[in-house]
Parts: C-alpha cells; sequence; structure tokens
C-alpha cells in the first residue's frame, strides 16, 4: 500500500485543527474548574506517566523498522513486550507517587489514579508506532475520537456533575480507552498485528538497545519536565503556570506530527529529498498562522483559561519558539532517521550503528534536553519561590537547550546531498502572519481579556477566524505552491467522489 505524504498530513492536520479547537474547550474546563493547585497536580501527574511512555521506544523504534521492511512478526513481539512493560511500570509509578506526594504533602489518592492512564498511554503509544507505518492517517482518526470524547465527559464530569480533578482523569481515561480501541480494531481488521513472539527478532533488538536507550531517556527528561520541576520548585503552582504556558506547545507539535508519520514510512521505504522539501512546506502552512496568534494573543489566551493566570502569558510566546524549532528537528531528524539503511538487512554490526546517524541522532537530542536541564536547575533554584519567575526560567532554558541541534542535523542533510530549506516558501508565510498579526493589533483583539467565557470567547473566535481568512487569503496571493496543493487536493477529492459513483458496466447474461 503506498503511503501519501500530502494526503496523510493533511488528514492528520485537519484532525489537529479540530483537536485543537476541542483541546482548548478541555483544557477551558479543566483550568476554570479546577483550583491553581489541582490544575498543577493535573499537570504532574500527565507528565509522570509520560516519563514512563519514553522507555517503551527500546521495542517500538525496532518494531517501526522492521515492520516496514517486511518482518511482520515484530508487531506481535512488541505487543508482548509492551503488556509485560505495562505492568512492571505501574509498580514503580506507585513509588514514585508517594514521592511526589511528599514533596507536595498531598494528592496521592489522586496520582494514584493516574495508574489506568499511565496503562493507556503506554498501549497507545504501541498502537500509534504501529499506525506510522501501516496507515499514517490512522493517527489523525484516532485523535479525533479521543478529544471529542474527552470534550465532551469533561462537561459532563466537570461541569454537570462537579467532580473536578477526579472527572478530568476519568473523561481522558474513557476517551483514551475507546480511541485505543477503535484503533486497535482497524490494526486487526488489516491484519497489521501478527500474533506471534519471535526470540529471533529480541536478540537483534537487544544488539542495538543502545539506539532507542538514547531517545528513551530524551523522552523521560522531556515528558517528565512538569513533574521534575515540581521536585526543584517544591510546589504544583509553578506547574500551573507551566500548563498555561505550554498550551502553546501541544498544537505547534501537532503540526510537526501530522507531517512526520508519513513523511517517515515513505523515507524508510525509498528516501527522497523532495519528500522532506513538501514536509518542510507544510510544516509552516500548518504552523506559520499559530505561531503569530499565540504570540501576539498570548495575554488573551492566558485569560480564556482563567483570567488568574493573565501574568502567564509571558511564558505563551517562548514555548510557541520553542515547539516551532522542536518541530523543524522533528522533521530533519525523522527524514535522516529514516534515510539511515544500516539496520536495512537487520542489525549486522554494532560499530556500524554506532557511527551512524541512528545512533548519533538520540545522542544529540539527549545532550540537548540535558544541557536545558543543567540550565534550568539553577535558574529555578535562583528565583525559588516566585512560581512565575520560575516557569519563565524553564522555558527560556528549554529554547536555549534546543538549538544547539540544529549543526549536526546540517552537517548530515549534507551527507545526504542536501540542505534543502524552503526559504521562498517562508518568506511568504512570515508575511502572510505579519498581515494577519497587523489585523490583531489594529482591531484590538490582542487586549481582549476573557472574563466571562460565554460573553467574551465568541468575540475572540470571530476575530482569530478573521486573522485565518486573512493569512490565507495573502498567501493564497503569494504562493503558487499552495494554490498547486489547493488545486490537487480538489482534484483528488473530485475522483474519489466519481469513484463512488462510479457503475460497472451491464452484461448481457
Amino acid at each position: 500500500m503506498p503511503i501519501r505524504l500530502r494526503y496523510s498530513t493533511i488528514v492528520n492536520y485537519g484532525s489537529m485543527l479540530y483537536r485543537l479547537l476541542v483541546a482548548v474547550g478541555f483544557v477551558v474546563i479543566i483550568a476554570r474548574k479546577l483550583s491553581v493547585k489541582e490544575f498543577g497536580l493535573w499537570g504532574i501527574i500527565f507528565s509522570l506517566t509520560s516519563m514512563f511512555i519514553s522507555f517503551t521506544s527500546f521495542w517500538n523504534t525496532w518494531m517501526q523498522r522492521f515492520f516496514a521492511r517486511g518482518y511482520k512478526a515484530s508487531s506481535g513481539t512488541a505487543l508482548v513486550l509492551t503488556l509485560i512493560y505495562s505492568c512492571l511500570a505501574s509498580l514503580i509509578y506507585v513509588g514514585i507517587a508517594y514521592f511526589e506526594s511528599l514533596i507536595l504533602g498531598w494528592g496521592f489518592q489522586y496520582l494514584l489514579l493516574g495508574i489506568p492512564l499511565l496503562f493507556l498511554r503506554i498501549f497507545e503509544s504501541y498502537v500509534a508506532s504501529l499506525s506510522i507505518i501501516v496507515k499514517p492517517e490512522l493517527i489523525g482518526y484516532k485523535g479525533f475520537i479521543y478529544d471529542s470524547l474527552r470534550l465532551i465527559l469533561a462537561y459532563v464530569l466537570l461541569v454537570a456533575l462537579n467532580m473536578r480533578l477526579l472527572g478530568a482523569l476519568l473523561s481522558v481515561q474513557i476517551a483514551l480507552l475507546i480511541s485505543i480501541a477503535y484503533t486497535l480494531f482497524v490494526l486487526l481488521k488489516t491484519k497489521s498485528i501478527v500474533l506471534v513472539f519471535s526470540k529471533d527478532l529480541i536478540k537483534q533488538w537487544l544488539k542495538g538497545f543502545y539506539v532507542p536507550a538514547l531517545a528513551a531517556f530524551q523522552g523521560f527528561l522531556k515528558g517528565g519536565l512538569r513533574a521534575i520541576v515540581s521536585w526543584v520548585s517544591g510546589s504544583e503552582v509553578t506547574v500551573a503556570f507551566l500548563n498555561v504556558g505550554f498550551a502553546s506547545e501541544a498544537p505547534m507539535l501537532r503540526a510537526s506530527q501530522s507531517v512526520t508519520p508519513a513523511l517517515y514510512a515513505r523515507t524508510l521505504r525509498r528516501p527522497r529529498i523532495h519528500d522532506l522539501e513538501e514536509a518542510l512546506r507544510l510544516f509552516m502552512l500548518f504552523s506559520g498562522f499559530m505561531f503569530v496568534s499565540f504570540s501576539v494573543l498570548s495575554k488573551t489566551i492566558a485569560s480564556l483559561y482563567n483570567p488568574v493566570y493573565v501574568s502567564a502569558h509571558v511564558i505563551i510566546p517562548i514555548v510557541t519558539l520553542y515547539a516551532i524549532v522542536t518541530g523543524f528537528v522533528n522533521i530533519y531528524a525523522t527524514f535522516i532517521s529514516g534515510s539511515t539503511r544500516v539496520d536495512a538487512e537487520g542489525i549486522r554490526s554494532v560499530k556500524e550503528v554506532l557511527f551512524s546517524p541512528l545512533f548519533k541522532l538520540p545522542l544529540i537530542g539527549l545532550l540537548s534536553i540535558v544541557f536545558s536541564y543543567a540550565m534550568l536547575i539553577p535558574l529555578v533554584l535562583l528565583v525559588k519561590g516566585d512560581h512565575l519567575l520560575e516557569a519563565l526560567m524553564v522555558s527560556l532554558a528549554l529554547i536555549v537547550g534546543s538549538v544547539i541541534v540544529f549543526p549536526y542535523l546540517r552537517y548530515e542533510l549534507k551527507r545526504l546531498g542536501s540542505s534543502i530549506f524552503p526559504w521562498r516558501e517562508f518568506v511568504r508565510i512570515s508575511v502572510a502572519s505579519l498581515a494577519s498579526g497587523v489585523y490583531y493589533v489594529l482591531s484590538g483583539a490582542w487586549g481582549i481579556t476573557v472574563a466571562s467565557f460565554w460573553r467574551d470567547a465568541p468575540v475572540l473566535g470571530f476575530h482569530i477566524i478573521v486573522a485565518a481568512l486573512i493569512y490565507f487569503g495573502a498567501l493564497y496571493i503569494l504562493s503558487p505552491w499552495l494554490r498547486g496543493l489547493i488545486r490537487s487536493g480538489l482534484k483528488y477529492i473530485l475522483k474519489d467522489v466519481l469513484k463512488k459513483f462510479k457503475r460497472e458496466p451491464y452484461i448481457k447474461q
């Protein structure tokens, strides 16, 4: 089955746009219904579960690469490892949850409610990893189901039943369970999960354990950021401010994640420089408008979640820029990793792998996040007690650490024969973004404070829609690539519609 870069990306991004709107509604509900401390604990629970998810890369990384190259038993082998690990991780989580409750002085019972969430997120990492290789657009479908159910359940459990933090956790867990069940059904229907456990595959994956180990520890530090910050600051309030600041990170990262699944699947099979260039254009198209919106409307967006977090608006533009940088890193790293052929016929030489981008990419990524921690820990301790300033120091350290990856990425791209960056499209998108930013300022949208959600949020929504029309209208005029993308999209849709109405010719018996 051919992997379609544009189709999969647009499906995933279409889902992402919808998910962005729904996710905003979800976070608004929990931010307004939970106290500052509860909202902080909410972020800590998700951070703790993320720390454990990162270690699934030990087998999911190799499962993807081997499955894409014809080793069908890799899906069943990874499934068994996932189930074993989820049980072990749950036991360790209890100990860390107790440690966290000692630091905060409360919340152990809520932290224990994170165990089902941990189990579900670990299993989700498996089905998502397999979906990327088999059917990349399935990530978008799953996200559509998850976010829709999450919003509905949050409204019922928090607004109607006033279940507060318990309701917030249950809404995510139930929505996650149903979305995983759907994804699993599709994977089983397409016979992508072969229930065979291969010891030979385990032996090969163990030979290259050091490759995903680096990515696992990088994910551990990234996913566990808010939990670790709570250990350093000794407060969940700092995490609550980070929750607001990082509200911009999720949609920006989703923009890159809507591009990378199809890019990785195609590159594993046959690397093409054109695919990289197209992925970069699509990411900039998706992220350009969000970047200017989060930056110019930072104060308004902070008040949207809850007016008590308005002072945290200074964090949003910094995190937005960090997310943009991370998005570019993800796309370049995906292309370089997928282009690496050192394991195309199995893992034959440890030395070859060690000197390949398969090892060097996660090593540089790990060094990047370690550098950020080396900055943020002393900075947080230096301003300890000022929770807003603590959160600001964390954001600044992250963006400084993220940029040190680019020299290595540039080096690897030159080795592959390309250091392509679509500068013309970048300029066009920047001009269109500037136009929408000017509208936000002239219209006064940047100064709106959302004190009453139902009164002020629709006004904000109107301004965002107008700014979006300005952005895409200006870009449509400036960009031949966008006009071509829209034409090819319409042709594909019309072709698909015509197929459905096509009838088989009548054959006289």
